[in-house]
Formats: structure tokens, C-alpha cells, sequence
């Protein structure tokens, strides 16, 4: 009987939260099959096996988090050569009769992975999309391969939903250890503030003579001063307006407020 443990799955990795399984007791499992999804500090992870076989018996069930190396269920693995063709011998043949070839019987084909409709096809991306805009997959209709759910499946379900009465707090692990992460730096890495005096007679007497010739519903107000002088900012340093996209960052051609 093999164990199937949790994982480590990074140099600092003590402890998993299982989220779900993929398989049931009594499923057959392969080599390279994805078994379970575990969230770690990093985000979620789908996890393969290395046997292959039955899964026997699950011992930890979803929502629990366990030390690294806890046994989280027992595969009854293929004795060698299970899953090979049988060859059976023929009958001796009676005298001059020709020889007749060995009949070859295929053995059993494994298991589906589970019967139709009971379990979603997902890619790893597409669930945790789903996991964090509230969507139900039960309910998603996918467009992918064989049925399966993709990113745009899920991003058109969750456009759909609507507007909840609060926002929801995500107390995920990794939204915990990045919210850990930058109090710690608040409090122990020692920050660097610089400040500038601006004199802004010139602009305001601007902004009363330009005033003076509005209508009272179409006066400008004084923030708009400050929006003027970002919009010009980022045009002449545009690294101000970058996004970081793939292992660069990006600088915008435009400016928009």
C-alpha cells in the first residue's frame, strides 16, 4: 500500500491547506495524475501521483491543514505488469491440423476518472479565477476541450453574478502572508520620506481669472490644478505610468485620469 503525502512544495514550505480532491475511493489512479489541489503560502497547486493503482482510503478531508509529510490517503498500487495485454495459450492442435496463432485478450480498461457530471474539468488557472471572484464551477458551462471550463468561462459567470451586498474578505494564505509581509516591513525596515514646497500663486491666480469668466455651475475647482500637473508628470517621466507585464515594465502611451 502507498501513501500519498503532502508535498513540499517550496524551500520554506512547512504546512498545506488540502482544498479539494480530484479523485474518490475506489478510482484508479495513474503515474502523472492530477490527485489533489493544495494552497500553500505561494497560492493554489494541483499535485500529481507517482503510483499507479487504487485509491484505497482518503484520511484527510478538504479545509484541513497539515504538516508537510502528513499521509493524506493510501493508493493499493498495480502489481507489476497489471495493467499489460494477457496472453493465453491455445489448445494443443489435433494432428494435421495447421497451427493456429496465441489468442491475445486485452486486459480491463482502468476506470474513468469519474462518471460524467460529477466532477468538472478545470485548468488550474480557471479554478483559482473562480475561487476568487465567487464562482460556483458546478455551474459554468465550459468551452474548452471535451467540456472543460477555461479563464473566459469563468471571467463571463462572474460578470454575470450579481453585485454582492458587501465585498468579501479573502483570508487566504497568501493574502495573509503578503498583508504579514508588508506590515513587517512597515514596522522593522526603516522608510525614507521626502517632501517639496510648491508655490502655487501663479496657477491659482490663474484659476481665478479663468473662473471669473465661467458660469458659477461651470467653475473649475482647485484639484484640478493638481490632476493638470500629474497628467504632465507622467508624460514627461513615463516610467511614473508602467505597468509590469510578463518579467518587464510597460510604460503607457497614454495618459488617462
Amino acid at each position: 500500500m502507498a501513501e500519498f503525502v503532502m508535498p513540499i512544495l517550496g524551500a520554506d514550505m512547512t504546512a498545506g491547506t488540502l482544498i479539494g480532491w480530484r479523485k474518490q475511493p475506489g478510482e484508479r489512479v495513474r503515474r502523472g495524475d492530477i490527485i489533489a489541489e493544495v494552497e500553500t503560502e505561494k497560492g493554489l497547486i494541483d499535485v500529481e501521483v507517482f503510483v499507479g493503482g487504487v485509491l484505497e482510503r482518503i484520511l484527510v478531508a478538504p479545509g484541513a491543514t497539515v504538516p508537510t509529510g502528513t499521509v493524506l490517503a493510501l493508493i493499493r498500487e498495480d502489481a507489476p505488469g497489471a495493467e499489460g495485454p494477457v496472453v493465453t495459450a491455445p489448445p494443443a492442435p489435433a494432428a494435421g491440423a495447421p497451427p493456429t496463432a496465441p489468442t491475445i485478450v486485452p486486459s480491463a480498461a482502468p476506470a474513468p476518472a469519474a462518471p460524467p457530471g460529477e466532477r468538472v474539468r478545470v485548468s488550474p488557472l480557471a479554478r483559482q479565477a473562480a475561487a476568487r471572484l465567487g464562482v460556483e464551477l458546478a455551474t459554468v458551462r465550459g468551452t474548452g476541450p471535451g467540456g472543460a471550463v477555461t479563464l473566459e468561462d469563468v471571467e463571463r459567470a462572474a460578470a454575470a453574478l450579481p453585485a454582492p451586498g458587501r465585498p468579501r474578505l479573502d483570508l487566504a494564505r497568501m493574502r495573509q502572508t503578503i498583508a504579514a509581509a508588508m506590515t513587517r516591513a512597515k514596522r522593522e525596515i526603516p522608510h525614507y520620506y521626502l517632501a517639496h514646497t510648491i508655490d502655487m500663486q501663479r496657477a491659482l491666480a490663474w484659476l481665478a481669472r479663468e473662473n471669473a469668466q465661467r458660469p458659477v455651475t461651470e467653475r473649475l475647482l482647485y484639484n484640478v490644478l493638481l490632476l493638470k500637473a500629474v497628467a504632465l508628470a507622467v508624460r514627461e517621466v513615463p516610467e511614473l505610468n508602467a505597468r509590469w507585464r510578463g518579467e518587464r515594465a510597460e510604460p503607457s502611451a497614454r495618459v488617462h485620469l
